[in-house]
């Protein structure tokens, strides 16, 4: 039986085989995986998780890889780029639900910053701007003294200049970058993101 979908915005009728989406992205995957190997390089990739505002860097990837680890105490970071969360846009850990589930990650959904569930308001604006400062401040920690920071967001609420004063950094440089292919209800709304490149104060 057909429907209308809220997230198309049209009539969509629901499927009831997965193989042509499982063929489609098992290729995919397989393309995107011999591509990565002719161009990655030798160096260490380490996922952690954890709360970004307070985790120690180095021993938790010391437990995980010692001889990085002692690379990362003598040449310190360079920089990073980030897509942080923004005010209530997504419930990351309820997108994700399913990852969690088939890794067997423990949920965390008590430290996401600003998740869609508690809203924009005010409170949680001031909230955002603490936590993604505290983030840094964490970070910085381990930096090069000549870091360079790019942090991807919609900044609709304008809270990144204050993020960057209470960090000890300011912003350099802007990049606007327009967001063409998305999967929202309302893809006609014109939707930009800023590329905010920060160092230190």
């Amino acid at each position: 039986t057909t429907y209308y979908c809220k997230k198309h915005g049209k009539i969509c009728k629901p499927i009831f085989s997965i193989t042509k989406w499982w063929e489609f992205y098992t290729v995919d995957t397989l393309n995107r995986l011999k591509e990565f190997d002719k161009l990655r390089t030798n160096t260490f990739q380490v996922c952690l998780t954890g709360d970004s505002r307070t985790i120690d860097i180095y021993e938790e990837i010391k437990k995980k890889n010692a001889v990085f680890a002692e690379m990362l105490l003598m040449q310190k970071i360079r920089g990073i780029f980030s897509s942080p969360p923004y005010v209530g846009l997504i419930d990351y850990h309820e997108q994700h639900a399913y990852a969690y589930e088939i890794f067997g990650l423990e949920r965390k959904d008590e430290l996401e910053i600003c998740p869609l569930s508690k809203g924009q308001g005010e409170e949680q604006r001031k909230f955002y701007i603490k936590s993604i400062a505290e983030v840094l401040v964490n970070c910085k920690k381990y930096f090069q003294d000549d870091y360079d920071v790019f942090l991807v967001a919609n900044d609709k609420f304008n809270l990144y200049p204050k993020i960057a004063e209470l960090s000890g950094m300011k912003i350099i440089n802007e990049f606007k970058r327009p967001v063409l292919c998305r999967v929202e209800k309302d893809r006609d709304t014109p939707y930009a993101e800023t590329i905010f490149h920060l160092k230190e104060r």
